[in-house]
């Protein structure tokens, strides 16, 4: 076993044992101080940084008992490990000494080949718990750093969310009257759309700013309350009409009028919904298929709702990352599609706090299978036949 070098003090009464003592340790290279009473051991404490303490237990002015009980009220000196070596061999009081915290009892004179053994052991489990500790105390440094750069991030994206909103707004009001002088020509026509989209995209992120702010901060207003999925999804579905069009997209919509009622927030079950089914759309190359399905899943009373297309698909090294804030695709494809790289964290935390759950299954170049649970309002009634609708654009 791995020799254990400390400071150790040596509290006895005796001055041979003392030396006897000393003598003993020091052969193993360890650093002793010297105490003759309780007193005395309690002074030399306070002012030294001890790794072990060899305790007698009868002793003038302050015995044994009364150290330990002194120690056990100071925290910083109820973790020095402590060895009672006594002339006491009375069970009783070992017992005592071990119920006031001493963590082994010798009897004088101690056998030196065992009093080595048990000195190095008590070493070994306090270096062992110091090591622990050094490490826990680094923990907690790293964590308070982290969580204080995270509120400091935090605060800047509220901030940077809400200096942007109004000169935005101011732009979006400008764009709109250029609409009003009159005729543009053909290249002014070009520079409105182009001031438009990246309007319309710098909006888009301030949005997603602002839920993160909220999320993180644990502001955010969820209203839970009975919801008809079905004719949120047919809604959500329809107001794509004109992406579906221009992609020339066929969509799929296979869900029951009878879809089970889903507790849910209304207005972040539409933006979950956007967002995933917009996903689909844009990730499609033209000509591609989305797959809209829901069913009850009436074990775990859960509405399941899933968005399957045919589109680029996720490369598996980048698959654990898919729900990271700020996440983007190295694939040239995927990052040629405008997108902030915040609308997946968004979805999986507004799913989180609805109490359901949301995953993907994704092969590369094939297309992906976004599915997401939320709970039922109430079991399934009897499921009529699924509607299975194909709308080709």
């Amino acid at each position: 076993m791995q020799s254990f070098q400390g400071s150790i003090l040596v509290v006895d009464d005796s001055a041979v044992m003392q030396q006897v003592m000393k003598l003993a340790l020091e052969k193993h290279h360890h650093h002793i101080i010297l105490a003759g009473d309780g007193q005395k051991a309690i002074e030399l404490m306070q002012t030294h940084s001890f790794d072990l303490i060899l305790l007698d237990i009868i002793m003038p002015n302050m015995d044994g008992f009364a150290v330990l009980e002194f120690m056990a009220g100071v925290p910083e000196l109820a973790k020095i490990p402590v060895i009672v070596v006594s002339a006491d061999n009375q069970t009783d009081s070992a017992i005592r000494c071990i119920q006031l915290g001493a963590e082994d009892y010798l009897v004088k004179p101690p056998n030196q080949t065992l009093l080595h053994a048990r000195v190095n052991s008590s070493l070994r489990k306090k270096f062992l718990s110091d090591q622990e500790q050094a490490r826990q105390r680094e923990i907690k440094h790293l964590y308070d750093v982290v969580k204080k750069a995270n509120q400091a991030k935090t605060e800047f994206i509220a901030m940077a969310a809400h200096e942007l909103r109004n000169p935005l707004t101011q732009i979006g009001m400008t764009n709109a009257l250029f609409n009003r002088v009159g005729p543009l020509n053909e290249r002014q026509e070009q520079l409105l759309q182009k001031a438009n989209f990246s309007l319309d995209r710098m909006q888009a992120l301030i949005v997603d700013l602002d839920d993160i702010s909220r999320l993180e901060t644990d502001n955010i207003v969820i209203n839970i309350q009975p919801l008809n999925l079905y004719e949120l999804i047919l809604m959500v579905a329809d107001s794509f009409d004109q992406d579906l069009k221009v992609r020339r997209h066929t969509i799929n919509l296979q869900v029951s009028e009878n879809l089970s009622l889903a507790l849910a927030d209304r207005e972040r079950m539409i933006q979950v919904l956007i967002n995933v089914v917009g996903n689909a759309i844009k990730y499609t190359p033209e000509g591609g298929e989305i797959t809209i399905s829901a069913n009850c899943l009436a074990p775990q009373q859960m509405v399941q709702v899933s968005v399957q297309d045919t589109g680029l698909g996720i490369a598996y090294e980048e698959q654990a990352n898919i729900f990271s804030k700020f996440f983007r695709s190295g694939d040239s494809n995927v990052r040629s599609r405008p997108g902030t790289g915040l609308g997946l964290y968004i979805t999986k935390s507004l799913i989180e706090k609805q109490n359901g759950r949301i995953w993907f299954e994704s092969n590369y170049g094939e297309g992906t299978a976004f599915h997401f649970t939320i709970p039922c309002a109430s079991v399934m009634q009897e499921a009529e036949p699924v509607l299975e609708t194909a709308v080709i654009y």
